[in-house]
């Protein structure tokens, strides 16, 4: 499993949702000029996400189109292939799944501490 910031992780998981919905895969989708492929890089030790795209040839093949980076604040500073509009929306998902994650975790956590000291 690619190791990444939480934020990074959950952006990452809305272009996976992505994908899973256009081509029943994890890596694969279908952009507004063709159909993309992404291939994660290289770990990063301050969590940022990165990789590169790849196009979809007419005859199947596929080349380098560009490269992706998700900060490991969760946002997006380049994704070839995906539209500025999927972006803030993966974006803006990923950050209110966060907040719910980050808003239960605390309270079930000191209820669980109080029930433990009881």
């Amino acid at each position: 499993m690619y190791k990444c910031s939480a934020k990074a992780r959950l952006v990452l998981d809305q272009v996976v949702g992505r994908c899973q919905s256009d081509t029943k895969t994890n890596d694969t989708w279908n952009g507004k000029s063709g159909k993309y492929m992404y291939i994660m890089g290289r770990e990063n030790a301050d969590g940022k996400a990165t990789g590169v795209v790849h196009k979809f040839q007419p005859d199947g093949s596929h080349k380098l189109a560009g490269s992706f980076k998700i900060l490991n604040d969760g946002i997006i500073t380049r994704f070839t292939g995906l539209s500025k509009t999927d972006w803030n929306n993966y974006m803006n998902s990923a950050e209110a799944e966060y907040k719910t994650q980050i808003e239960k975790a605390p309270a079930s956590s000191e209820k669980v501490a109080q029930n433990q000291v009881a």
